[in-house]
């Protein structure tokens, strides 16, 4: 396991971690669409659905804190970008 997970723990490598488990595409689909789900409960700040969910898929909580951490600074990363859009701090050459 690697050192600091807390720097990459996101929804590729929880389906790393659970991949030997899966046995068939269909387990493997569903998982994913679960570990989906669990991201759109954080990015609209429903942490505890999230951590339901994780939980009940057999991840620790420190994995679960690192993953809902990640999402939210990926969210926080994103809503950055769109407000510096928004107050025309990107040239307009570049939103073409």
């Amino acid at each position: 396991m690697p050192k600091d997970i807390y720097q990459i723990t996101d929804k590729s490598y929880l389906m790393e971690l659970k991949l030997p488990e899966l046995k068939s595409e269909s387990q493997k689909e569903l998982f994913f669409r679960y570990l989906s789900i669990a991201e759109h409960y954080i990015s609209t700040e429903n942490e505890k659905e999230a951590e339901e969910i994780l939980k009940n898929l057999g991840f620790s909580k420190k994995i679960i804190r690192s993953f809902i951490k990640t999402v939210q600074n990926h969210v926080a990363s994103e809503f950055q970008d769109m407000k510096e859009i928004m107050m025309g701090k990107v040239p307009k050459k570049l939103l073409n």
